[in-house]
């Protein structure tokens, strides 16, 4: 049995529903926050200033970090 759910809304009508045990709920937050930190990392740098490039938003409003790749 899960011990964690985690729900990623996709659209407006629709959810990734994820039952996952208590380390991989870890593993994957840790991954999140990881993929965060160096998306952050690299919009500091570009732009004139230290004004980052604005990027392309999802179409729930959220900015695309890309395809996952588990490391």
């Amino acid at each position: 049995m899960a011990d964690v759910s985690v729900r990623f809304a996709m659209t407006n009508d629709s959810e990734v529903v994820l039952n996952l045990s208590l380390p991989q709920a870890l593993r994957l937050m840790e991954a999140i926050a990881r993929k965060v930190g160096e998306t952050l990392a690299e919009r500091s740098g570009q732009g004139v200033g230290g004004v980052g490039v604005p990027t392309p938003q999802g179409a729930n409003g959220m900015p695309s970090l890309g395809p996952y790749a588990p490391s």
